[in-house]
């Protein structure tokens, strides 16, 4: 995944009205983790992913934090 598929992810996940799963590295453990963007905060994140990743979706400030894959979700608790 690149900088752009994760656009064309928060495009869909707000013109649906839905949230977006974020799935990504973490330092020093095997397993990823999920981040869930609530619809409200698309834009925000979105920003705030173009200011402070690389165009491969690596974090600018730790190389080992990587963006993997994101999917659209309708996330209720």
């Amino acid at each position: 995944m690149n900088i752009k598929q994760l656009e064309k992810m928060f495009l869909k996940a707000k013109l649906e009205g839905k949230d977006l799963a974020i799935e990504l590295t973490v330092p020093t453990r095997e397993e990823t983790e999920v981040i869930i963007v609530r619809n409200s905060n698309l834009d925000y994140k979105l920003d705030y992913y173009r200011k402070n990743y690389t165009e491969n979706l690596v974090l600018n400030r730790c190389k080992d934090i990587r963006i993997l894959n994101a999917k659209v979700i309708d996330f209720n608790m």
